[in-house]
């Protein structure tokens, strides 16, 4: 198993792309999470950092950008502005190749299932299928070395993929393509809390990537460091050093929720998480 962590740009109003890999880089990171947008950070600035992770020896793994533009990156809007998300989605492939073709690796591109409201959730599966489908047969048509890892997300929110069914189902009807689990310890924990984790190992084999933060319970907020936790992952962390995972544990902090401790937060996961793996 490696470490990676998602590269959040607010920081760099702190400290430099290059200060931030170099020194994580040392710590033994293998790999970090970009969520790549115009409206975030100029291209140029991109391409900069796919440099600087290949002379690194970094992987880069990708998260579709949610909060760049909700709207048409949204699943549910595929049905009545398909050909809108369809270009807004062959932007973001289209920046991801570019970055590719800078670190000549492979990668994996983690994707939510279409939100809903109300009763029209098997509408939100439909779309999610219909989607999905679109999008795996671009990447084939157009030889683009990248998975999709759909994540696992909080039962609290009305979103496909908030329980394992959903992701078992969906991925029953890909089988064989570039579809995957990603496994968010963090959202999938607090589904089963304050009861222990189900480890299943049908489940487990499809996991190809994964996503791991802290959570506070009673004030609803995730993304914060892993020592902050109300829920303790090590169990499913020792779970999955025994099945020999071979992918990424991404640890997926946030300046949003961390504030000014972010960089101490991240540095003390990384060696927290060290220690648990690699002892």
């Amino acid at each position: 198993m490696k470490i990676g962590y998602t590269l959040d740009e607010k920081i760099f109003k702190t400290i430099s792309p290059t200060e931030l890999l170099s020194k994580t880089k040392k710590m033994g990171i293998s790999s970090i999470e970009v969520s790549p947008d115009e409206k975030i950070l100029c291209l140029k600035k991109y391409f900069e950092i796919a440099k600087l992770s290949k002379e690194l020896d970094i992987e880069i793994n990708y998260h579709v950008p949610y909060f760049a533009d909700r709207f048409l990156y949204e699943i549910m809007s595929f049905k009545e502005y398909r050909r809108d998300v369809k270009l807004k989605y062959e932007g973001l492939l289209s920046i991801i190749s570019d970055i590719q073709n800078i670190t000549c690796k492979p990668s994996i591109l983690i994707i939510h299932g279409a939100s809903f409201t109300g009763e029209n959730k098997e509408e939100a599966l439909y779309n999610t299928l219909k989607f999905l489908d679109w999008l795996l047969n671009f990447l084939d048509r157009n030889n683009i070395k990248l998975k999709l890892a759909l994540e696992t997300l909080n039962k609290n929110e009305s979103v496909i993929g908030n329980s394992r069914e959903d992701i078992l189902y969906i991925l029953n009807q890909f089988t064989g393509s570039k579809l995957g689990v990603c496994l968010d310890i963090c959202h999938d924990a607090s589904n089963y809390y304050p009861g222990k984790v189900s480890i299943d190992d049908d489940f487990y084999n499809s996991i190809i990537y994964c996503h791991i933060h802290g959570i506070d319970i009673k004030e609803s907020i995730s993304h914060i460091a892993l020592k902050n936790s109300d829920i303790d992952f090590k169990q499913q962390i020792n779970f999955l050093v025994d099945k020999n995972f071979k992918g990424i544990l991404n640890l997926e902090l946030l300046v949003s929720f961390c504030g000014d401790s972010y960089l101490k937060d991240l540095y003390d996961d990384i060696d927290y998480l060290k220690t648990m793996i690699f002892t």
